[in-house]
């Protein structure tokens, strides 16, 4: 074992490792036993596979999909729902021109079945229902008729399955529409709706309405929700009865609903739990129906998941599954068989199919292979962090950890502070190579659930609303300074990173406080009224609860954007931006570093022109770890031991390092 200071670990983990070998899941299900997964694929510049493990040959998964096919719906930009499967025939969107496609059962070539659009992803398609007898599709349509927001309607509409006539409209008027589900005679079509300026999370209704022959609606009614009330997942059981999850008591828990919304629904899971997430993207589930009557269920407590039984008296029965978490709450059946998306400190996400009674569950897909050592594995505690207002904010603390190196006695490790996006997300204790790519080189990592995130209750994810950039911002500060005090990191070499909504928490961090000694921005918020008026229609009016309305918020607006306050930024920053996101424009990342510029603070800007929001291929998820690696070195004053590029920080000059 050498001698060696923290950063300067030689690590088993590359940027290329993580970047390449880091498969996305996106949604599963079941159908006759085989179960399907979509899989996106940086190595293949993000392309989205459909794909499928039968029975009989669980180690031998198939791809679904064409070679020259990106599965992949832009619906509120984050898509999800994909992809939909019956008796073996695959229906998916395509990433090219957005429109739906047939592909039947051992059948090559797919067959577009919606017409194409006038304009360039013009009409967009998500979230697809197939009815029971597979000769109809329900789906959310996304219709774009200019570049605004305000030119972007959403509906429900209705489609023969082998596209024989065009998509007629069954359902409009409100600002969104998700979660179309028939029941299992194909008689009556659940779904849910909300309207600006809420959020899925905020308050959405939940609709049913009868199914005519020709697959229009009628009689529709509101059954459950509100304007205060999430409503999340719909679902029919074996026997007609409809499901929902609604967070009415303060937690997600799971209901048994009147379809006539006669009487009232009945609790099924009366905890404080969360069974439900936050509709960031279509296609997730946290419960599903067995053909023994007993429903699976994804249990949260306090960041803890579990995969749980529900009997018919409401009896819940923990399994004994090796997952601690379930990313991205993705969980579907076929009856008998259960698929899912779980993991853990020391396993990757990882699709795994199970059915009660089997002894362990079968392993069909890992995001990647955690082929470290032992001794190499950084695991994560659980940290409650006292927070300046008295109450309470949590994080997983990750110390450095290498077999083979350790650091000089009395020094301190470098800490790197993890802040997800949404604001409504979860970090989650799951195997991440990213966080090993720090850990291993000698860095500590604290990845936050600061106030706003998903898993603690509705309360916990209130607290935010009228206090984004404040509370979020003072929870990761507040997390580095209780970590430095009680001995886990070097007070003076604190970093903050982040992307999205947790790029916006870096820049308010070095804006607003002095804890921090660096910061990197993955495509951060800079100037809100900008990013109100100026992102796609689902987050056009996000900041009205998390901010203010506009116009009466405006000062507020400007006093929480960091654009507005580079000077009193010191500390230096690393800014990394897609050229072609529309959630978090390019002009966000320009204004910041116009602003920089002007205050004469040490910066670096690399921007990959054809990233959008959230980099998806390997070769740009590899250059900006390795940019982000040599900015700390920079500015923290040690070298890497890995062969990367060189960065260069600029102060009073203008530069833009174009990453191809």
């Amino acid at each position: 074992m050498s001698e060696t200071p923290y950063g300067e670990w030689e690590s088993p983990v590359s940027a290329a490792d993580v970047a390449a070998d880091t498969l996305r899941f996106g949604p599963v299900s079941v159908d006759d036993g085989s179960v399907y997964w979509l899989e996106r694929r940086p190595d293949e510049e993000g392309r989205g596979v459909v794909v499928r493990a039968d029975a009989g040959a669980p180690d031998e998964p198939v791809e679904v999909t064409p070679e020259d096919v990106d599965v992949r719906t832009l619906v509120h930009e984050y898509g999800g729902g994909d992809f939909a499967v019956q008796d073996g025939t695959v229906f998916y969107a395509a990433f090219g021109d957005q429109r739906l496609y047939r592909l039947d059962a051992g059948g090559e070539e797919p067959t577009p079945i919606t017409p194409e659009p006038e304009r360039e992803h013009g009409l967009r398609y998500a979230d697809v229902e197939v009815g029971p007898d597979g000769d109809r599709l329900y789906a959310v349509r996304e219709r774009h008729e200019g570049d605004d927001a305000e030119d972007v309607s959403n509906e429900l509409v209705t489609l023969p399955a082998d596209g024989g006539e065009a998509p007629e409209v069954v359902a409009s008027g409100h600002d969104f529409y998700s979660f179309p589900r028939l029941d299992p005679e194909g008689e009556r079509l659940a779904w849910t709706t909300w309207d600006h300026p809420r959020m899925p999370w905020d308050g959405t209704e939940l609709h049913v309405a009868d199914v005519a022959e020709d697959g229009s609606l009628r009689d529709e009614r509101v059954v459950l929700g509100g304007p205060a009330e999430s409503v999340f997942q719909p679902g029919w059981s074996p026997d007609g009865q409809l499901h929902a999850v609604s967070d009415r008591t303060g937690w997600w828990n799971l209901y048994e609903v009147d379809a006539d919304g006669e009487e009232n629904p009945r609790n099924r899971t009366p905890e404080d739990a969360e069974f439900g997430v936050p509709q960031w993207s279509f296609g997730s589930a946290t419960y599903a129906f067995l053909d023994d009557g007993r429903v699976a269920v994804l249990r949260n407590s306090d960041g803890e998941w579990s995969l749980c039984l529900l009997d018919s008296d409401d009896e819940r029965s923990e399994t004994d599954l090796p997952f601690s978490a379930y990313p991205h709450a993705r969980i579907a059946t076929d009856g008998g068989t259960l698929a899912f998306v779980g993991g853990g400190p020391e396993m990757p996400a990882t699709v795994a199919r199970w059915a009660p009674g089997d002894d362990e569950p079968t392993a069909l897909r890992q995001s990647f292979s955690l082929d470290l050592s032992e001794g190499m594995v950084s695991e994560p505690a659980h940290v409650d962090v006292p927070t300046r207002d008295g109450e309470t904010t949590h994080a997983y603390y990750y110390p450095p950890t290498n077999a083979d190196e350790r650091a000089p006695a009395g020094e301190d490790p470098p800490l790197v502070t993890m802040v997800h996006g949404g604001p409504t997300s979860q970090t989650l204790p799951v195997a991440n190579l990213a966080i090993q790519f720090f850990t291993t080189r000698g860095f500590a990592v604290a990845d936050v659930n600061y106030r706003g995130s998903t898993g603690y209750g509705r309360a916990y994810r209130d607290a935010l609303q009228g206090e984004w950039g404040v509370l979020d911002t003072a929870d990761c500060v507040d997390t580095a300074e209780y970590l430095a005090e009680t001995g886990r990191a070097d007070p003076d070499r604190l970093a903050i990173t982040g992307g999205s909504a947790g790029g916006y928490a870096v820049l308010c961090a070095l804006a607003f406080h002095d804890t921090f000694d660096a910061g990197a921005s993955h495509y951060g918020v800079a100037d809100l009224e900008a990013l109100a008026t100026g992102t796609h229609k689902f987050e056009s009016r996000y900041l009205d609860g998390l901010v203010g309305p506009l116009p009466e918020a405006k000062e507020t607006y400007e006093e929480r954007s960091p654009a507005f306050h580079a000077e009193s930024i010191d500390a230096p920053l690393l800014l990394l931006q897609g050229g072609e996101d529309r959630v978090v424009p390019q002009e966000q990342a320009e204004d910041m570093v116009d602003a920089l510029v002007e205050t004469e603070t040490p910066y670096a800007y690399a921007l990959f022109p054809e990233e959008r929001h959230g980099f998806r291929t390997a070769e740009a998820s590899r250059r900006a770890l390795e940019l982000e690696l040599a900015f700390y070195g920079e500015t923290f004053g040690f070298t890497p031991a890995d062969e990367i590029p060189e960065i260069k920080l600029h102060e009073g000059q203008r530069s833009v390092r174009r990453v191809e």
